[in-house]
């Protein structure tokens, strides 16, 4: 069979017309594809290597048609076409001896990037009910958002064609279906990491289409807060910055979610934890404004974990991080920052056994510290601004300043 698998494959290169033409061919290696032998992934160390590659040929032979058929088609594409495409994505939910790289670049570059408007409308709509398909696999669910659906979004939005892709009612299906409704008990961490990325990358780039969606959005992330999963717990965090960043929130859960991720310094969680720091911190001056207060409440209790758990290093280098990251936000407050900042440069950079980065961070830190005197100096040595006059004027002494 893997010699007749191979002649086809031969064809499809020398004439990638020829097995859209020929629909018997194209769904004798669909059987195959989709025979138990395949899916029965534990049993695939025991197969012979030529039995094993023929699912890799097979896989080639359907990228050729699907290439043919994005072309020859254009925006007529039909179900059939969209079909291989989720077909082949079970073959990433299984453990197999042969990389199928190839597959996903296809994917990632190829489907996400070349297809037409009106073939990614036609994805995605086809996408929400395999998704919602009784029949489909969890593990082809979260296949399909990593490779077909969130990739086709992304690539939507960096063409700014992201509002033709999105119409309301696939917003609503996704907002209903996919991040509510009785589907959603049955979740699992993986899925529910892929759905949250979803949800974020919405509110990041449609805002305006999600308003009166935004009770379920929050409701729907603020639940994956308390998981016990760290990855999906931080996704989560990421999905709630950003929701604080486009949408009016109470100044109370603000402050909860910033207090929270300060003090979130664990290194499995850090590159997520940065992610919704940066989303969130420079919405704070809005956000939580310092009103008739001196400083505002989110730099005091900056300020306030520094002092009484900056005992701990890991803790500390995760605030002055952010600092660093952030120079502008902490400028007006910085009185209250440097001595702290000066008084942990040993700590963080000049102890024997610390790391490159730490040695990093304490030269960005007393950078800081130079560059934040040196503005305010700046600052200080600028003439008091007069309003303009139109002759030579003395002030008497009863003349009131100008407003």
């Amino acid at each position: 069979r893997y010699q007749g698998v191979a002649l086809v494959h031969g064809l499809c290169k020398l004439k990638p017309d020829w097995l859209p033409s020929c629909p018997d061919v194209l769904q004798a290696l669909v059987q195959i594809w989709s025979s138990q032998e395949r899916l029965a992934a534990e049993e695939q160390a025991a197969m012979p290597l030529e039995q094993v590659r023929e699912f890799k040929v097979i896989a080639k032979c359907f990228v050729s048609c699907l290439r043919h058929q994005a072309k020859a088609l254009g925006d007529e594409i039909g179900d059939g076409h969209i079909e291989l495409l989720f077909l082949m994505l079970s073959i990433f939910s299984h453990h197999t001896l042969v990389a199928y790289d190839f597959l996903k670049l296809f994917y990632l570059e190829e489907v996400a990037t070349g297809y037409s408007v009106a073939q990614r409308v036609a994805c995605l709509r086809y996408f929400l009910r395999f998704f919602q398909s009784s029949r489909t696999a969890r593990e082809d669910r979260v296949q399909a958002l990593q490779l077909i659906a969130l990739p086709m979004l992304c690539a939507s939005f960096a063409k700014g064609e992201g509002e033709a892709v999105l119409s309301k009612e696939v917003i609503a299906t996704i907002v209903h279906r996919l991040l509510g409704g009785d589907m959603l008990a049955s979740y699992d961490e993986a899925l529910r990491i892929e759905l949250l990325r979803l949800a974020t990358l919405l509110i990041e780039h449609v805002p305006e289409q999600l308003v009166d969606h935004r009770k379920e959005l929050i409701k729907f992330s603020w639940n994956h807060l308390k998981s016990e999963d760290t990855q999906s717990k931080q996704c989560a965090y990421v999905n709630v910055c950003r929701f604080i960043q486009v949408y009016d929130t109470p100044p109370k859960i603000i402050l909860q979610v910033y207090v929270a991720l300060l003090r979130t310094f664990q290194p499995d969680a850090r590159a997520l934890v940065k992610r919704a720091l940066d989303i969130l911190t420079p919405a704070l001056p809005s956000r939580l404004p310092a009103g008739d207060h001196k400083y505002p409440t989110w730099i005091k209790w900056t300020k306030k974990i520094v002092v009484e758990e900056g005992h701990s290093l890991p803790q500390l280098i995760h605030i002055w991080q952010l600092v660093v990251r952030h120079p502008a936000l902490f400028y007006s407050s910085s009185a209250q920052f440097v001595p702290q900042m000066v008084n942990s440069l040993n700590r963080i950079g000049l102890s024997p056994n610390c790391s490159t980065d730490n040695r990093r961070l304490a030269i960005d830190l007393a950078q800081l510290i130079i560059s934040w005197e040196m503005q305010r100096i700046e600052a200080a040595s600028l003439p008091t601004t007069r309003p303009a006059s139109t002759g030579p004027a003395t002030p008497t002494a009863g003349a009131k300043r100008p407003a």
